[in-house]
């Protein structure tokens, strides 16, 4: 794709990022209309609109032409997957309604791991062209499937926050451009994209429907289990990127041999997610979420030293990066969609699959700084110097151990904070030795 498409290095991620960017611009703002005018409507619309665009992706006959095809295939996947969502929240009782959403978020978890490797394989027994031709039959099924249910889902009107809508858009975009373009004109657009966010808080705060529910923000807990949801995607996304780079490009490794490495992790994955659905349900979903955040953290440390380290290593890596995600995914959706108050499930399901995105947007958006500052605009090719995507894949895996230890230790902390019974016994004693003002401030904490 790189090479008919004539795209250099620091351009190549633009591919993902254009999409990642498109999803998560229109993700919040889809999530307030889509059940209002119809969700089967609006998933017709959205597969028509995805079918066109994977159509203008086939018969691109420039760089500009393809990632235009990729902006629209953002926010037709925005469509559906905030639908698709809505649809469970109407369809299901309260009693099942977190289940299935846990499903449904592992299934694309699911999908998100075994479509490079399986791609891997299309590209290299035809071409990349194909991997988009797939698509076709799919859409199609879909929509004869969506033709034969006669029930529609619309939810009652309520006001929408059209000014915050642009708003959200146009800073989501800003941040996006920003952050992979840190020269003058970069710094520039972060700076408006503050300036933005400053006017979308006040904004929606002014609005009795906004787009954005400050309110969840305030459960720490919850806040929590996005923050780890946001680090295992910005981990997983990028260490598929910058595994299928260095075993392509400095271990010249063939392009089937990668896409049977990379397939390692999506097969314990799937296998994991049933087995970690169930073990929620006697275990604290924080625990087991935290120890599929250490095994992360490790596959990410192993990552890092990917040039010193023998080829069984690197499949070791993925084996532990599939069981973290297979381990993950299931008990903290469970987790984080039963936080909240069952008004708030649409809100709190948007927010969750925004803050997956966003992980997959900001560790592509990173890379593709990183790929800028060390390659800049060389192609990637036999000629190019290894070193400097080594040196490149080596600062991003140092980040993906900060993001994914800084997660374990939160979702422990959320543990030991929240529901943590303190020994009585303990108490005690250090009241008893304690000064006046640290007494006083023990018994609050106790009384809290």
């Amino acid at each position: 794709m790189a090479l008919s498409l004539n795209f250099p290095a620091d351009i190549l991620l633009w591919i993902n990022l254009m999409y990642l960017m498109s999803f998560v611009a229109f993700s919040l703002p889809f999530a307030k209309i889509i059940s209002q005018y119809g969700v089967k409507r609006c998933i017709k619309l959205s597969l028509l609109l995805l079918l066109i665009s994977v159509l203008i992706s086939v018969f691109s006959i420039n760089g500009i032409m393809f990632l235009l095809s990729r902006l629209i295939q953002g926010f037709t996947s925005a469509s559906l997957a905030i639908s698709l969502y809505v649809m469970i929240v109407e369809e299901f009782d309260d009693n099942e309604l977190g289940s299935a959403l846990g499903i449904v978020s592992s299934a694309g978890y699911v999908g998100m791991l075994i479509a490079p490797s399986f791609m891997g394989f299309v590209i290299y027994l035809l071409n990349w062209e194909l991997a988009f031709l797939i698509l076709i039959p799919i859409i199609a099924i879909l929509l004869i499937l969506l033709n034969k249910i006669d029930y529609e889902w619309i939810t009652e009107k309520r006001p929408i926050d059209n000014k915050g809508s642009l708003i959200y858009i146009l800073l989501m975009i800003l941040f996006s451009y920003g952050m992979t373009t840190l020269d003058d004109i970069g710094i520039i657009f972060l700076v408006i994209c503050l300036i933005f966010l400053v006017i979308f808080i006040k904004v929606e705060r002014s609005v009795p429907e906004p787009i954005f529910n400050f309110k969840l923000v305030r459960n720490v807990k919850y806040v929590i289990g996005n923050y780890a949801a946001m680090a295992t995607y910005f981990t997983t996304t990028i260490t598929i990127t910058a595994l299928s780079l260095h075993l392509q490009y400095v271990l010249d490794i063939e392009e089937y041999i990668v896409g049977m490495v990379l397939i390692i992790a999506p097969i314990i994955m799937i296998g994991m997610s049933g087995f970690s659905g169930r073990l929620s349900n006697r275990i604290d979903p924080r625990l087991i979420s935290g120890v599929a955040m250490m095994f992360l953290c490790i596959s990410s440390i192993i990552f890092f030293f990917l040039d010193f380290i023998p080829f069984n290593f690197i499949l070791v890596a993925c084996a532990l990066q599939g069981a973290g995600n297979g381990l993950f995914s299931a008990p903290n959706n469970k987790y984080v969609l039963t936080l909240v108050e069952e008004r708030d499930l649409p809100d709190a399901s948007s927010v969750l699959s925004t803050s997956k995105e966003f992980g997959k947007i900001l560790s592509a958006g990173i890379f593709t700084l990183i790929l800028a500052v060390f390659i800049g605009n060389n192609d990637l090719g036999p000629e190019h110097l290894d070193p400097l995507l080594i040196q490149s894949t080596n600062v991003m895996m140092f980040i993906c151990i900060l993001v994914t230890f800084s997660a374990t230790v939160l979702l422990f902390y959320s543990k030991y904070k929240y529901d943590h019974d303190p020994n009585e016994e303990v108490v005690r004693f250090f009241k008893s030795i304690a000064p006046k003002w640290a007494k006083k401030r023990m018994d609050d904490q106790y009384e809290d």
